[in-house]
């Protein structure tokens, strides 16, 4: 059963490449409200102030700001529309010029939200650490240290099948130079799968399974199925939790092992900054006790 869902999952993430253009709009803006300045980014990054008057499926009617002329754009070239704001700070005397980051990806786990950003660098606890690169509106590259251990990779796809319902694969790729030392084989620790992401940024539920795997093993490979729900309680703060249930197959462990690892987190938004704080546990099969939380801290900044 579980094979057939993550085959009817890869299916549609690989087949399906139409994106709604719905989901591309912030909930917050107001079509044609002059008192309102809008932010439109284009697929090529370009952005535009001023106000969208109406959006539909084949173009875009934006008054952009000190124009005298209503532009006509593609909707096809739409990558996102939001609400810009101008806020100043009561002490520093600093400005704010965009709104927080739509809340596209969790400490952890990514959801298959369309993203908001052409890109980020994201650090947790000062050791995970990666940059990644939105190349447009479906994939997502990128590459930094998974600790102490090694060279990680990142690569990922996503689509909106309706402003509500989104789709996507994503792949995590461990070079360990310090095992391929010991091992014939090709050093690399990885974890793929496919996921649904039923909401937007503000609240969604995000269900994925697929695969760990172990290169330097005959029998490296275990099921992984995940889950997280978040909700975005104010402008800046999203609380949400993820959860991860392993099904170890490996000789060095006991058959049908189940391992969870679930988190509780908090984020709080501040334009193109966002700070994370949570704590995570593990729960092993045949252990009698769980062990006590274990607080982190993450850090992400997006260009």
């Amino acid at each position: 059963m579980r094979l057939g869902f993550f085959s009817i999952a890869l299916f549609f993430t690989c087949c399906l490449t139409a994106q709604n253009y719905e989901s591309r709009i912030h909930y917050n803006v107001k079509l044609g409200d002059e008192e309102q300045l809008h932010q439109l980014i284009l697929l090529d990054y370009t952005k535009l102030l001023g106000t969208a008057l109406e959006v539909d499926e084949e173009n875009i009617r934006f008054n952009v700001r000190s124009a005298t002329e209503v532009s006509i754009i593609p909707t096809s070239k739409l990558r996102f529309l939001g609400v810009f704001k101008e806020e100043k700070q009561p002490t520093g005397g600093l400005y704010s010029t965009t709104q927080p980051v739509g809340f596209t990806d969790l400490t952890y786990e990514p959801t298959a939200l369309p993203y908001t950003s052409k890109g980020e660098v994201k650090v947790i606890n000062l050791l995970y650490a990666t940059t990644e690169w939105s190349l447009n509106e479906h994939y997502q590259i990128g590459v930094g240290l998974g600790g102490p251990l090694g060279i990680l990779t990142t690569q990922r796809a996503r689509w909106s099948l309706s402003p509500l319902i989104h789709v996507g694969v994503s792949n995590k790729m461990l070079y360990v130079p310090l095992v391929q030392s010991f091992s014939e084989r090709l050093a690399l620790l990885g974890d793929v799968h496919a996921m649904l992401t039923i909401g937007t940024s503000s609240r969604f539920l995000s269900i994925g399974t697929g695969l760990l795997y172990d290169n330097t093993s005959l029998d490296g490979t275990a099921w992984a199925h995940r889950m997280a729900l978040g909700v975005q309680l104010s402008k800046r703060w999203t609380v949400y939790t993820e959860a991860l249930m392993v099904l170890t197959k490996e000789r060095r462990f006991r058959r049908n092992n189940l391992v969870l690892l679930p988190t509780l987190n908090a984020a709080l938004s501040i334009r193109r900054h966002r700070w994370n704080f949570g704590i995570a546990t593990v729960q092993e099969e045949g252990l009698n006790f769980l062990p006590p939380p274990i607080p982190y801290v993450g850090y992400s900044y997006y260009w």
